[in-house]
């Protein structure tokens, strides 16, 4: 077989058309028309189809991502080599594309034109003639018993890459979010997918590792003892404090292109992509029906979410419970920490279990279990699914009733949440060369066009990305002249200039540059004689998405702007 077709069921029309094409030109080609539900796995007779092919034509539309039989078929393509992908993108943009490798085996053109079409058929047959072999398969390496294959997986393609970036170069990722946001099925996809690159996968015990191994521990609740091994390692946690044990990839809930629900249903399910995946496929009848069930005492579509939660908050005690009930009372409003003890404090009375070192410890112990997030700037909030789980789950509802009368006087007594007063400390050597050189940093940027973005198609894209490449350097130089004290970390009640500067540098102006600039380079490269650099870059193809995404980043560094002002005292408004 000379190519194996890969989509999503729901485009069968378009990619019909290019099937017809392809095979009026001479090639062997297989597509399925098999439905495919959306969590489901590809059978046995496709797996042996694609491996028999020479190349696979990927159909990317914008829900292909989301399904797990493509993803399984252009995984195995491309991990036996990329040359075996050819991509095709119907739409009118590449953010839905992941890995962005794929930029390089992007096909030209939308093929709904004749031409188009006729030029995609031409380099397919082009990539099939340089090609000897097939795809084959190479079969993934056992897994630990208590690592098993995931009985439904859908979405999570972007993060299966971010994940594979890091691992597949021996580095370490940290996988966390709070719980039931899919922590272990997408490790167990990973493993299902990417394991066969690896020579054994081990989960837990990391001591007999070696180069070319892959190392999963889950759950881990404190930083594990010394990974210096030379193979890779997956950690998971529901603890946010343990995302700097290597490289963080915080999971959220699945976005619309990755689960078809009703806005609603995704709003109740919001924080546990369980309970959004069950919506998803038991839901049936009216969506009020299924909202009002949902608001049902110990219903079944909450029992697994419920069977995870209830043991961690009964773990914790009654404290924990009434910071629990005070969030309740709120949800989706986030409180700040003085507030939920106020709260619980007002009902409680003077016998200090409402007081806010109390408070505080507990808010602790929930947000490191994944029960609370931590929204920035102190603000915390219950998840809403974890919200209708822990509602129902409540040995003491009438004190839940009290905790909610006491969170409604307190609002209805104060405009504004009262502040605590902190007594003002005296301002050391390290808050003054913090505040100068967050100053420093953030005159670089006002001065350059990081904060100031090209009008319309003026200006030179080459001299905008050479003074991104200026502002990299002069970053790295003021860090590296102020002292370590200085570099703090953010914490939630203020910016730091440490987790600020590694923002940045390593997760905005790096891996823009590491992407932009040799495009940009390669195409100055053929500019003819006579043709001014202007010119030469209105002509190149990218120069518009490029503009498109200086503008996006100039959003995350203004962003930044904002925070390096509160620590230099200079508000940029």
């Amino acid at each position: 077989m000379d190519v194996f077709v890969s989509y999503d069921r729901s485009d069968a029309a378009p990619v019909q058309r290019i099937v017809s094409a392809l095979e009026a030109a001479g090639l062997r080609v297989f597509v399925d028309v098999e439905q495919i539900r959306q969590f489901e796995s590809i059978s046995d007779r496709l797996r042996r189809a694609l491996g028999e092919s020479r190349v696979l034509l990927a159909y990317y539309s914008r829900s292909y991502g989301s399904r797990r039989a493509c993803q399984e078929e252009f995984t195995t393509a491309y991990l036996a080599s990329p040359e075996r992908v050819l991509v095709v993108n119907p739409e009118p943009n590449t953010e839905h594309l992941a890995p962005h490798e794929i930029l390089d085996v992007l096909l030209p053109g939308h093929p709904a034109l004749k031409a188009a079409l006729a030029t995609l058929v031409e380099a397919v047959c082009e990539r099939v003639e340089t090609l000897s072999g097939t795809i084959g398969t190479k079969p993934t390496p056992e897994r630990p018993g208590d690592l098993p294959l995931p009985a439904k997986f859908t979405g999570r393609w972007t993060e299966l890459w971010q994940l594979h970036s890091v691992l597949s170069h021996g580095r370490t990722a940290v996988l966390h979010g709070p719980v039931d946001s899919g922590k272990s099925t997408l490790a167990r996809a990973y493993v299902h997918e990417f394991g066969r690159t690896y020579n054994q996968v081990l989960l837990g015990d990391w001591t007999s590792a070696t180069t070319g191994d892959l190392v999963v521990i889950e759950d881990i609740t404190e930083p594990p003892g010394s990974l210096a091994t030379p193979a890779a390692h997956l950690l998971l946690t529901r603890d946010p404090r343990l995302a700097e044990l290597g490289t963080s990839i915080e999971l959220g809930d699945l976005r619309e292109d990755e689960l078809d629900l009703d806005p609603r249903l995704r709003s109740a399910a919001e924080g546990s992509t369980g309970l959004a995946r069950r919506l998803a496929e038991q839901s049936s009848g009216s969506v009020d029906a299924t909202l009002n069930q949902l608001h049902t005492s110990r219903t079944p579509l909450l029992a697994p979410l419920t069977d995870r939660l209830e043991p961690i908050v009964n773990g914790l005690g009654e404290p924990a419970w009434d910071v629990v009930r005070a969030l309740c009372a709120t949800t989706p409003v986030a409180l700040p920490l003085d507030v939920i003890a106020d709260i619980i404090g007002n009902e409680r009375g003077p016998t200090g279990v409402g007081s806010l070192d109390t408070v505080a410890k507990r808010v602790t112990d929930l947000l490191a279990r994944g029960v609370l997030v931590d929204i920035g700037l102190g603000e915390l909030r219950l998840p809403r699914a974890f919200h209708l789980a822990l509602r129902q789950a409540d040995p003491q509802p009438a004190r839940a009733e009290q905790i909610r009368e006491a969170a409604l006087e307190h609002f209805a007594n104060r405009v504004r949440p009262r502040q605590t007063i902190v007594a003002a400390r005296r301002r050391s050597k390290s808050d003054d060369d913090e505040r100068l050189a967050a100053h420093r940093i953030l005159n670089e940027l006002t001065s350059r066009i990081a904060l100031h973005g090209l009008p319309g198609n003026d200006g030179l894209l080459r001299s905008a990305l050479t003074s991104l490449h200026t502002l990299f350097d002069r970053l790295r130089q003021i860090c590296g002249e102020v002292g370590p004290d200085a570099l703090r970390p953010s914490t939630p009640v203020r910016p730091g200039l440490g987790t600020l500067t590694r923002r940045l540098m390593d997760d905005v102006l790096r891996p823009f540059l590491t992407y932009w600039h040799p495009r940009l380079d390669d195409h100055h490269e053929l500019r003819p004689a006579g043709v001014g650099s202007f010119e030469h870059e209105l002509a190149w193809p990218m120069q518009a998405q490029l503009r498109e995404e200086l503008g996006k980043l100039q959003l995350s560094m203004t962003e930044v702007a904002d925070e390096l002002a509160v620590l230099s005292g200079n508000p940029l408004s």
